[in-house]
Order: C-alpha cells, then sequence, then structure tokens
C-alpha cells in the first residue's frame, strides 16, 4: 500500500516538472509566433515540446499498460492492435502538423489539430481509471483500455518522432548557390561564352 502511493507521488511529481517545463516552452514559442508571419491556425513551438510530449504519457500510461500486459490473452492482441494504430495516427498527425522548421530558434511551426485535444482527453481518462480499473483477470473492458493505452501512448511516440525526424530533413536542406538548377548553370556557362567572344571581339 505504502509503494503504491509513493510510486503514485512520483509519478505526479515527474507529470508536474513536465507540464511546467512545457508551460514556459508554450510561452516561449507564444513570443516568436507573435512576431513571425504564420498563417491561420498555426503557430510556433519549441521541438523540445515534441520530446516531452512522450514522457508524460510515458509516465502516465506505462504503468497501467504493463499491468494490463500482464494478464496476456486478449489484452495483448488489443494492445497491439491500438499500438499499430497510434503509430499510423502518429504518421499523419506529424505530416497534416508540421509545416516548417524555425532552425535559429531550434522550432518548428505546427498548425493546430482538433485531434490533440481528443488525445489529451483520452490522457485524462486513462489517469482517472488508472486506480479504479480491476486488473486481476481479463475482462471486455481490460481489453478496450490495453488498445486505448497502446494507442494513446505509441501515438504520443511516433508523432514525435517523426516530427523530430522532419525538422532534422528540413534543417539539413539548405540551399546553396552551388546545389542550384541545371538550367542555371546553362544560362551562366551561356553567360561565360558571351563574355568570351565580346572579349575577343574588342
Amino acid at each position: 500500500m505504502f509503494a503504491t502511493t509513493s510510486a503514485n507521488s512520483g509519478v505526479s511529481v515527474v507529470v508536474l516538472i513536465a507540464f511546467v517545463a512545457i508551460m514556459v516552452l508554450v510561452r516561449r514559442g507564444r513570443r516568436q509566433s507573435q512576431s513571425a508571419d504564420l498563417d491561420r491556425g498555426q503557430r510556433i513551438r519549441p521541438l523540445a515540446i515534441s520530446c516531452i510530449d512522450p514522457v508524460i504519457s510515458l509516465v502516465i500510461i506505462g504503468p497501467l499498460l504493463w499491468k494490463l500486459l500482464s494478464l496476456g490473452g486478449a489484452n495483448d492482441v488489443a494492445a497491439v492492435a491500438g499500438a499499430a494504430l497510434g503509430v499510423v495516427i502518429g504518421y499523419f498527425r506529424a505530416r497534416v502538423m508540421f509545416v516548417r522548421a524555425v532552425k535559429k530558434t531550434y522550432s518548428v511551426v505546427l498548425q493546430r489539430s482538433g485531434v490533440e485535444y481528443a488525445l489529451v482527453f483520452v490522457l485524462i481518462v486513462l489517469r482517472s481509471v488508472q486506480g479504479q480499473l480491476e486488473v486481476h483477470h481479463s475482462s471486455a473492458t481490460t481489453v478496450g483500455v490495453s488498445a486505448l493505452a497502446a494507442l494513446g501512448l505509441f501515438e504520443a511516440f511516433s508523432r514525435a518522432g517523426f516530427i523530430v525526424s522532419r525538422y532534422q530533413l528540413h534543417t539539413e536542406q539548405s540551399p546553396t548557390p552551388s546545389s542550384s538548377s541545371p538550367d542555371s548553370s546553362a544560362a551562366t556557362n551561356d553567360l561565360e561564352v558571351d563574355g568570351d567572344a565580346d572579349g575577343s571581339v574588342s
């Protein structure tokens, strides 16, 4: 009993610290957004927020999912299905949300998505039922919660991973004059030829 209480207290402390860190980063992102040229529904967020999100999901959902998986059977199948769906949702969410990278401040421009509010609701529900759910035996409830928990956890990690990878890809794509198109290179060569011709005439 005491160990369980201590574990819950530790989880609460970690979640609180993570939320405080996110609040500080969100305020920084809002200040950047105010001075940036953004389209409707877009905002700037430090990349660190995308990395902290999965940690919060792991701390909240991880212990519950671990207990459910210990029952085996249908819970495992439901968790695998939920995890696969979570990865797919995370991938498409990252594609829809990510607009561009802001390399100077290690931030990203994101498009708002209504799905994010639904996933926050999922986290709240899972956190609420964590201490009330009976996990002594498998049931339809535990199977459903297993699928939902795995979906929420893997969606968070998947989305964060894809956003970070797209950030890295965009920051590495820095165009240089040497990497111009063949047409521009040909035009440069033509100018050089013309210049030589002018010189010979004179």
